[in-house]
């Protein structure tokens, strides 16, 4: 906006079994209000409760445990260890994910602070030299979406069925179907401090 140039990030949250993207969230940072919408983005796709919900201790999520957030999505919430694949699945497929879409578009600025390769770095020297071409956040949200279905869509590389179809086509019985009033119990969140009403205001 105005010739200034910002990143995004995106929260995802993701079906371990199939691979599938559930749901995500796009902002200027990774916070618990990210992670609240891409969960509740998440529990609307599914229209089930998960067994087990796996986070690392990063950004905000902290603070959704404090709150006992995690706890309610779930039997059993787990905190893993960031940037790492062998306790979290969700690396290893966002990784994939950067490397076979979101690469596809010029204005990518690369995958996460650990990616050693140099194919893994964006192309700030073309994004500089084209910066007037840069998407508004809108476009972006909408590149995201698209490249969201296209994963989603796309075929699972242990399987060869498509994602979408191998998780719609699985069921768990300790998965119980999602009603409205557990997703006020899940997602409307309480104060810490109560609220006060006076003949003046709140």
């Amino acid at each position: 906006k105005e010739g200034k140039i910002e990143t995004c990030n995106v929260y995802v949250v993701m079906d371990a079994y199939s691979e599938v993207f559930l749901g995500y969230h796009i902002s200027a940072s990774e916070d618990y209000q990210a992670q609240y919408n891409a969960y509740k983005m998440a529990f609307k796709a599914a229209g089930h409760k998960p067994y087990q919900v796996s986070f690392d201790n990063q950004g905000g999520h902290k603070k959704l445990q404090a709150g006992e957030f995690f706890s309610k999505l779930a039997r059993i919430a787990i905190n893993t260890q960031p940037y790492n694949g062998k306790s979290k699945t969700i690396e290893n497929a966002f990784s994939r994910f950067q490397q076979q879409y979101l690469k596809r578009d010029w204005f990518f600025t690369g995958q996460n602070i650990t990616a050693k390769a140099d194919e893994s770095r964006g192309n700030l020297e073309f994004v500089m030299a084209n910066k007037e071409n840069l998407p508004s956040l809108e476009e972006i949200i909408e590149k995201y979406r698209q490249r969201h279905d296209e994963w989603n869509h796309a075929p699972h590389p242990a399987t060869g069925r498509v994602r979408i179809e191998m998780y719609y086509g699985s069921e768990n019985e300790k998965a119980p179907a999602v009603s409205q009033w557990d997703m006020v119990d899940m997602f409307w969140l309480l104060r810490k401090d109560p609220v006060t009403c006076r003949a003046y205001g709140i």
